[in-house]
């Protein structure tokens, strides 16, 4: 048997479902540069802010036989289990996407406008020029809305974000700036004839619900997992029958890996029992290679991260 290594904080984050993606990329951050400071709000953020079960009404999601799932096995060697967004919930998606490129083009629009109307009026040929210009605002809007959308939003859009899907690799990985490009580019492929025909059929006949676009990038679009804002609370259980633990250790113990168990336990309620045992497996033999500290040997891998936590905090206030 060949013993896994540990490539530490970066490996971990892969190891959680998709819907604690974008919270994950928030801890690593955090766990490397120290900065605690706000991100539980960051965190917060990523909490759908969206009726509950809007996206199954749009796609028959809560029937179980509707339902299309892929199941993904990590190289942490965990299995995680996706619902793929089918072509109801990516129509809504993308109908609120419109929606939102068109305010926002009528509001560029508006501006040029205005800025330029003095130019209109002195110039021959100058409304022309308006006229090119808006179109050309317009054609870079539509091709970079996605793109730039899907890449600052950790694969998602105003549209996706509100139906509750998110673009993933096929791996279970984020998605890259490069798989949003390659499968933004392949868009007017996939709307051919027109109404997204060539699209429409890829998501329906392809065991994955990917259209073209999915194909060439090796992406997915899968429902997130809600999370409720009472689950983000730090939610650490008590260990106070816990063995008390060497205190120079505990000072060892860098903060950044601190405050990653922190919000292991703020996700905990979220993970299945299979990523909750592996990840408790990963923090603590993180804890044992940066400070040398290992539980009993009849205290569990949780109740000892719970105990390392609170008695860091502990020794931090004497």
């Amino acid at each position: 048997m060949v013993r896994k290594t540990h490539a530490g904080v970066g490996q971990i984050r892969y190891t959680l479902a998709v819907g604690h993606m974008a919270a994950l990329e928030a801890v690593q951050r955090d766990a490397v540069e120290g900065q605690p400071a706000g991100l539980l709000h960051e965190l917060l953020q990523f909490v759908p802010r969206r009726p509950a079960r809007l996206d199954e009404l749009m796609n028959g999601h809560s029937s179980s036989s509707l339902q299309r799932v892929v199941t993904i096995r990590t190289p942490e060697n965990i299995e995680l289990t996706y619902s793929l967004a089918g072509p109801g919930t990516r129509a809504a998606a993308y109908l609120v996407d419109l929606l939102v490129m068109y305010l926002l083009l009528s509001v560029l629009q508006n501006l040029i406008l205005l800025v330029l109307a003095p130019v209109v009026e002195s110039t021959t040929g100058g409304a022309a020029w308006v006229v090119g210009l808006l179109v050309i605002v317009g054609f870079v809007l539509y091709s970079g809305y996605f793109l730039v959308f899907e890449w600052v939003m950790n694969g998602q859009t105003p549209g996706k974000r509100l139906l509750g899907i998110r673009v993933i690799k096929e791996g279970g990985y984020a998605l890259r700036f490069l798989d949003s490009l390659i499968r933004n580019l392949l868009r007017i492929v996939d709307f051919l004839p027109f109404g997204y025909g060539v699209g429409l059929a890829s998501v329906l006949l392809t065991a994955r619900s990917q259209r073209l676009g999915d194909l060439a990038a090796g992406t997915l679009l899968v429902h997130q997992q809600q999370v409720s804002a009472e689950a983000m609370e730090p939610a650490i259980p008590r260990a106070a029958d816990q063995p008390e633990l060497p205190l120079e250790r505990l000072r060892a113990v860098p903060e950044g890996l601190i405050n990653l168990v922190v919000h292991f336990f703020q996700v905990l309620p979220e993970l299945g029992p299979r990523a909750r045992q592996q990840i408790a497996g990963e923090l603590v033999d993180l804890l044992r290679a940066t400070s040398g500290l290992t539980p009993g040997h009849t205290q569990s891998a949780e109740a000892f991260l719970a105990a390392v936590v609170q008695q860091t905090e502990r020794a931090s206030r004497s």
